[in-house]
């Protein structure tokens, strides 16, 4: 009897686990469905053994069950997008805009846009980690497999950021910022406030001209950017601007601890220079803007600080 209890104790324990064996078979089934792009129904594969949340391959497949819902193709992200990669400041979000799939986002609350975000968050807070880096990761998963999965975030990532610049830019099909068709026909991506108490910085980001800013500088004063990031509610402006924020700090983060080897990749190697010294130059008026890499942390600071933060690098280096 006592040999029966403790049978049925260890069987108890496996189960609210996942047996290894049903687990591993749920993600192999999960990656079949997914070749003919049926995505809930991989995602309930996945389900049907529990949610794996420290087991790298489960999570990196779960994930893509998401992304697969919102249109997105790491085969074609490499095909069609990787090579128009620019990794110059200047050029780097316009490149991002012009993706092949960055007008699939037609609306802020676009489900393209929010089902990669949920594939992107997958990713960025595994673990059990309820703030999002690479290194809260690597502790979790170890080098290897969070090296994985910090790549394929980082190509979601800039896949989604492409869509919210290319959307609340007002871009056009090549990414020019103020470009496109949005019959708001804003050059800005936020309507910055002229009596804020950091306006004198905001200013200071807009006024050297096209050279810098692109289309959103003086001699279109007062800035006047898209209506779905300047509604008449506060909270809904904070959380708009803070999925670009959020999104671009973390591409920030794992750029900087990873390394890309292969073809085509030469490019995202270079970025990460170029965006580590954007943030410390960010640091000069808000410490820890770059630092935001999750809704709450974001959505908490103020206002006239995201404002900092959107003039002096997105503003400025998406032309």
């Amino acid at each position: 009897m006592r040999k029966l209890l403790i049978w049925t104790f260890i069987l108890l324990l496996s189960s609210c686990g996942g047996d290894p064996e049903e687990v591993t078979n749920a993600i192999d089934e999960a990656n079949f469905l997914l070749t003919d792009r049926n995505c809930a129904e991989a995602r309930a594969a996945l389900d049907a053994v529990g949610y794996q949340a420290n087991n790298a391959r489960y999570i990196g497949v779960y994930a893509s069950t998401f992304a697969c819902e919102a249109n997105y193709s790491t085969v074609n992200f490499f095909a069609d997008d990787l090579t128009n990669l620019n990794s110059a400041a200047g050029g780097f979000f316009s490149s991002l805009a012009g993706f092949s799939t960055s007008d699939l986002m037609t609306s802020a609350t676009d489900p393209d846009f929010l089902k990669l975000q949920e594939a992107i968050d997958t990713i960025l807070y595994s673990g059990g980690n309820t703030s999002s880096s690479s290194f809260s990761r690597s502790q979790v998963f170890g080098t290897s497999d969070s090296t994985n999965l910090n790549v394929q975030a980082l190509y979601m990532i800039l896949v989604n950021f492409g869509r919210w610049l290319r959307y609340h830019g007002n871009a056009s099909a090549t990414g020019v910022k103020g470009g496109g068709t949005n019959p708001e026909a804003n050059n800005c991506l936020f309507t910055y406030n002229t009596s804020g108490p950091n306006y004198a910085l905001v200013l200071d980001a807009l006024n050297d001209g096209t050279a810098q800013s692109g289309t959103c500088n003086s001699t279109n004063a007062p800035f006047v950017g898209t209506d779905d990031i300047s509604t008449a509610d506060a909270a809904t402006n904070k959380t708009r601007l803070c999925r670009g924020i959020v999104l671009f700090n973390n591409f920030i983060d794992i750029i900087l601890n990873i390394t890309f080897t292969g073809t085509n990749t030469g490019e995202l190697n270079n970025l990460a220079a170029t965006f580590e010294t954007l943030c410390d130059d960010i640091a000069a008026f808000g410490a820890g803007l770059c630092a935001l890499r999750d809704m709450t942390s974001c959505e908490a600071t103020a206002i006239e600080n995201l404002e900092v933060y959107s003039a002096w690098l997105f503003e400025r280096n998406f032309k």
